[in-house]
């Protein structure tokens, strides 16, 4: 019986052979949308202010990890939430794993607790 890492690592690689297949996929061709793709709202997406057509469907993307250069995907549902409820710019694409993106936020939240103490020894408000 196999383990819950290696049966997702397993699920990891065939959506990462999948997507291969779907690289060249015209987001914008409804009539050529892929089994394992996810429909976008339009009706969500107006906060992007852009003159480009917007996808009709999202679909798994493949992308190397900044920090660690690992091999990742960015899910068609993940998209679906990035764009669609986070409001995320229809530009913006993926660039770190998972456990670079947990490393980066708390960083980022560190040198921010760092400059607000410094502030603070100053005796200036934030």
């Amino acid at each position: 019986m196999k383990s819950g890492k290696q049966r997702r690592l397993e699920i990891k690689q065939r959506r990462l052979e999948r997507s291969a297949k779907n690289k060249a996929v015209d987001r914008y061709d409804i009539a050529n949308r892929p089994l394992y793709s996810v429909e976008a709202n339009h009706a969500e997406l107006v906060h992007n202010n852009t003159y480009g057509a917007l996808p009709l469907f999202y679909v798994d993307m493949p992308f190397e990890c900044s920090d660690c250069g690992s091999d990742e995907l960015w899910t068609a549902k993940q998209q679906k939430w990035w764009y669609e409820v986070v409001k995320g710019g229809i530009n913006s694409v993926a660039i770190r794993c998972r456990g670079c993106r947990k490393k980066e936020q708390l960083r980022k939240s560190e040198a921010r607790k760092v400059h607000l103490e410094g502030l603070a020894k100053k005796g200036k408000k934030p």
